[in-house]
């Protein structure tokens, strides 16, 4: 599991929150936390053990002990604000960490500001200030890990690698260093370096789950299914409710193109969690799966359990017409379908305008695409289809993750099949080539494959004859 602090997911936005640990009373690992209460401190340094292990339910418990035990603790305060899906709850609990900064830590302080900065959305002061603590404390991981996802976001993932090799040139055994930057690696699809990351990691935290769960989904993601299947079963068997080796395992199914078998992975992933949002989310993947199945009926059954699963807050409204939109075209209704679809946009672009996102942040917003494309598809106006396939192949912000890396994949394949038909065959075959430098064997993208291997065989025959 790749670790994230605070994501706007639906936008793909990364908030990363330091939960820093630092202070006057208690040391541990050359990081202090100011509490009166050993008990306390105790509880939260089982909560930070478990969130860099990626126990998170565990992580939050221990966090709610610390602050139950100390209600001054500000540290438990931000570590719980960090979690938190409740926006009030969140902006209360980082309130009283204000309320403690006099007797804190200078890092602590910056921690604490940076967690208001960002709840406020005060994007430029959280960047000023997360580069104030990298400067002033290198060693801490957190602020590291900030600066590093900015050099990605910015499309400098060398530069990105780079601040964590710094990193480790202070703590040769930071865990979470090697796990990012095994991460990076295997984004821009360096499998070996990827590899060699991930292997330190697991040498340093050999008896949790997590080293061989990042492992397994790099090799998923790169074509490597059995030996994804090994790490995954293995992360499982150290911790039976390691939700996202069981999601994993579900991507080497579609991989294989064991559709059947991936749905019911993600199904059980599903059901392992209490969060509503994830579950959904899981059922979506599901039902993806079943697309590529071509099983309407079982795309009807999982999105109508997506219904079912009732969330809240300023996403509900886009995310329940986009399950409107899927069903339409489960019963082959491409224009309303498409008519809901471009309903969804500006609704998406006036959340967008609340958050206040920097300037130089671009929208893109993959699924909207990718329906609209559907949409066009089931009415024959594949021409139209294909300019918003153009749109995920060439998005106009780097990719953090690898539903977006595959959004691209998946475009790049269908835009192959277009150029090919308008007799550019190099240039579907680059993008194949492309693909293949991530992954090898991708399923879901065999049929787009196979229709360019197969018009230039034709084009190769009519030049024999």
């Amino acid at each position: 599991m790749k670790k994230r602090y605070w994501v706007l997911a639906a936008v793909g936005f990364l908030l990363l929150l330091g939960a820093g640990v630092s202070a006057a009373f208690f040391m541990s690992h050359r990081r202090d936390v100011t509490t009166t209460s050993k008990a306390a401190y105790e509880a939260f340094m089982e909560g930070r053990a478990n969130e860099q292990r990626m126990y998170k339910k565990e992580a939050r418990a221990a966090y709610a002990k610390a602050l139950e035990l100390d209600p001054t603790f500000a540290m438990a305060m931000v570590a719980i604000a960090q979690e938190t899906k409740d926006d009030e709850q969140r902006t209360a609990l980082l309130k009283r960490a204000a309320r403690e900064k006099d007797r804190l830590t200078e890092r602590e302080r910056l921690q604490v500001d940076i967690a208001i900065a960002y709840n406020e959305k005060r994007y430029e002061d959280a960047e000023k200030l997360v580069n104030e603590t990298h400067q002033k404390f290198p060693a801490d991981t957190r602020a590291a890990q900030m600066v590093a996802y900015r050099e990605l976001g910015e499309g400098k993932p060398d530069r990105a690698i780079k601040v964590f090799e710094e990193l480790l040139t202070i703590d040769p055994n930071n865990a979470e260093a090697y796990n990012q930057i095994g991460y990076f690696y295997g984004f821009r699809g360096d499998y070996d370096k990827a590899v060699e990351a991930f292997k330190r990691y697991q040498f340093i935290a050999t008896d949790t789950a997590n080293p061989f769960d990042s492992l397994g989904e790099i090799q998923a993601y790169s074509g490597r299914y059995n030996e994804a299947l090994e790490n995954l079963n293995r992360a499982l068997a150290l911790k039976p409710d390691f939700v996202d080796s069981v999601k994993n395992i579900a991507v080497v199914y579609e991989g294989r193109g064991e559709y059947r078998e991936a749905i019911a992975q993600y199904e059980k992933a599903a059901a392992m969690t209490d969060n509503p949002k994830v579950q959904r989310d899981y059922l979506h993947r599901a039902a993806r799966a079943a697309y590529y199945l071509g099983d309407k009926a079982e795309m009807r059954r999982l999105f109508e359990r997506c219904r079912a699963i009732k969330i809240e807050g300023k996403y509900a409204e886009v995310d329940s017409a986009f399950l409107d939109a899927a069903m339409a075209l489960v019963d082959g209704k491409g224009a309303e379908a498409e008519k809901q679809v471009r309903a969804i946009q500006p609704k998406l672009e006036a959340i967008l305008a609340q958050e206040k996102l920097p300037a130089n942040w671009k929208p893109h917003f993959p699924q909207v695409n990718t329906m609209l494309a559907l949409a066009l598809e089931a009415q024959g106006k594949d021409e139209e289809a294909l300019e918003y396939w153009k749109k995920n192949a060439n998005p106009p912000r780097p990719f953090d993750n690898f539903e977006d890396r595959r959004a691209i994949y998946e475009a790049r394949a269908k835009v192959a099949v277009g150029l090919a038909r308008k007799g550019d065959l190099d240039g579907a075959e680059k993008l194949i080539a492309e693909n293949r430098r991530w992954n090898e064997s991708w399923a879901p993208t065999r049929k787009e494959e196979t229709t360019v291997a197969e018009l230039r065989r034709e084009k190769v025959l009519a030049a024999s004859k």
